[in-house]
């Protein structure tokens, strides 16, 4: 576990968690969500992200989400585990798709505002962490070199 945090970025490993924690959440949300009836799903409507998600995209893409945020959770580790940047690279590009699947052309100027406003953050946030580990790997880089070299 030491090693992980030296070696890795901590914004990496924050966001990592973050997501793992959200694509569970969100999964765990939408089977508990489904499994109600719809009397009493009324009563849990307002309860979290499976609401939010279900305004932003329609029901029959409820499955591919998971799956995107899924992807995402496991990209983000595999890139932790491996160092391996391209993975961390594809799970931006899983926020991105997420980000398209959102914009509705038949939704209002406000509803699309808003979603720019929910993905911009998030994507800017990855892109930043990405720069971040790029660094991180590239200093343990330099210092294995120089180890060696003695």
């Amino acid at each position: 576990m030491k090693k992980i945090f030296k070696e890795n970025s901590i914004y990496i490993i924050v966001l990592t968690i973050l997501e793992i924690v959200l694509s569970i959440f969100s999964t765990i949300a939408f089977v508990y969500s489904d499994a109600l009836s719809y009397s009493d799903s009324l009563v849990y409507n307002a309860l979290g992200v499976e609401t939010l998600l279900e305004s932003m995209y329609s029901s029959t893409w409820w499955a591919l989400i998971l799956l995107l945020l899924a992807f995402i959770a496991i990209f983000s580790l595999t890139s932790i585990i491996y160092k391996k940047m391209e993975y961390f690279f594809l799970s931006i590009m899983c926020w991105v798709e997420m980000f398209i699947l959102s914009i509705n052309l038949n939704n209002d100027i406000k509803t699309t505002l808003v979603t720019c406003l929910l993905f911009i953050p998030i994507i800017l946030i990855n892109i930043i962490t990405y720069i971040k580990q790029k660094e991180k790997l590239h200093v343990n880089e330099l210092k294995t070199k120089k180890t060696s070299k003695k």
